[in-house]
């Protein structure tokens, strides 16, 4: 026998409610077998319109290290005579200079030095409480493909010590971190710093630094992005930023290496961007990143570390596990990439066949046959790609309707003042 739902229920709370209370989140759209194109197309962006309304439980707990953390976690100093190690240092103001924040307090009696990270991404901010102190609390709810974010918050002398230590080893933040350090006590000299502060935020402050593969693996783990082109034998390493100099500090730094990087702007966001496509090149970069202690992104350059012509496509199914909310659903698997190249091969036997000057009447029909044989392909890949994001996105949104759900009952529950209604 299975289990068996007991559903129990209390003075004031009707089956009506519940139904009515149900009947107001909306219907999944899951894509059926007869669906057209356009009519699962249309489901998918009505599910990422629900979803940006969808949210998250309210978290209360996360995990890091193998260890269960209750939020928030509060504020701890650290003695002055436990200084982190000098790489230890190098990595977390890598990681700074990309995610962290300086800001003044609104009653100018200092500055607090945050990074905030997605709750999976806990144990970096782990790293920065046990290097300066200070705590870790909710940043703020997720919603729908965004997940919950936590933060690292350090003020008072924990943001002093915390700035003191990171700011030799800063590009682009070194003057903020400075300022922070040095943050004065009379009220004429902070309302100076607060807009020298806010200044600095609004151009390229970075310094000429010196650099090392640990501030590199800082920097790479808070943005850097590993891709592998179509699922082949291939890589390309980017990183990101909105001024262009650190981004030549590490272009240079790797020129010491031997490794050419580019640099440029990126066509899409106003950014600036670094990025190096060699396979070699890019395996040797992975490789001193992670034996300089690359963490967040540690599993991630393992797989493109093994990445060879017989392992492609294993390393591509494993890295689309670390999908951004950006690609979600629109990942190709191993079978898409497989269709892409079909079409591809399609499209330059199509493309041969009019490079012809004249084409006799046998010709001309097996160009037809190859157009249409490649329209036929094109339509049977979008129709493909749109069910597996239909798939995923119906299997996130029903994941939080579902806590939703819970949520209500328990919120019901606590308002009667009775036991839990629901066993198995």
């Amino acid at each position: 026998m299975g289990p068996i739902l007991v559903c129990c229920f209390w003075p004031g709370i009707s089956l009506e409610g519940l139904a009515t209370a149900a009947s107001e989140i909306p219907r999944t759209r899951s894509a059926n077998l007869a669906d057209t194109l356009q009519e699962i197309q249309k489901n998918n962006k009505y599910l990422r319109k629900e979803l940006k309304k969808a949210p998250w439980p309210s978290l209360k707990h996360f995990s890091a290290r193998g260890r269960t953390y209750s939020l928030p976690l509060r504020a701890e100093s650290r003695e002055p005579s436990k200084r982190p190690a000098k790489a230890r240092l190098e990595y977390l103001a890598g990681f700074f200079d990309r995610d962290g924040c300086v800001s003044y307090k609104t009653d100018l009696s200092g500055c607090t030095l945050l990074v905030s990270q997605s709750c999976d991404h806990a144990e970096v901010l782990m790293l920065f409480r046990e290097a300066f102190g200070g705590s870790i609390t909710r940043n703020r709810g997720g919603m729908g493909l965004v997940k919950p974010r936590l933060q690292w918050r350090a003020f008072g002398p924990s943001a002093r010590r915390a700035a003191e230590l990171l700011a030799p080893h800063s590009i682009t933040k070194q003057p903020q971190l400075l300022l922070a350090e040095r943050w004065p006590e009379t009220e004429s000299e902070r309302e100076d710093c607060k807009a020298k502060l806010r200044a600095l935020k609004d151009y390229d402050s970075a310094v000429a630094g010196p650099c090392s593969w640990e501030y590199f693996a800082g920097f790479f783990d808070a943005n850097g992005c590993i891709h592998q082109p179509k699922g082949g034998a291939s890589l390309q390493l980017k990183v990101e930023h909105k001024h262009p100099r650190v981004l030549r500090s590490l272009r240079d730094f790797l020129k010491t290496s031997g490794i050419d990087a580019t640099l440029g702007k990126s066509q899409k966001r106003n950014v600036q961007r670094l990025w190096v496509t060699d396979l070699s090149n890019c395996k040797q970069i992975l490789q001193q990143l992670s034996d300089a202690g690359l963490f967040c992104k540690a599993k991630q350059a393992q797989l493109a570390l093994s990445l060879t012509p017989d392992t492609a496509a294993e390393v591509s199914a494993a890295l689309a596990g670390f999908t951004t909310n950006k690609m979600f659903g629109k990942r190709l698997d191993a079978a898409g990439q497989e269709r892409t190249r079909n079409i591809a091969a399609a499209q330059k036997q199509a493309a041969s066949l009019r490079s012809q000057r004249r084409l006799d009447t046998e010709a001309e029909a097996k160009l037809r046959e190859v157009q249409s044989h490649v329209a036929r392909l094109k339509l049977e890949h979008e129709l493909f790609k749109a069910r597996e994001e239909n798939q995923q996105l119906a299997y996130r949104y029903e994941g939080l309707r579902l806590s939703d759900t819970v949520q209500m009952l328990h919120h019901l529950q606590m308002k009667s003042g009775r036991a839990p209604g629901i066993c198995l």
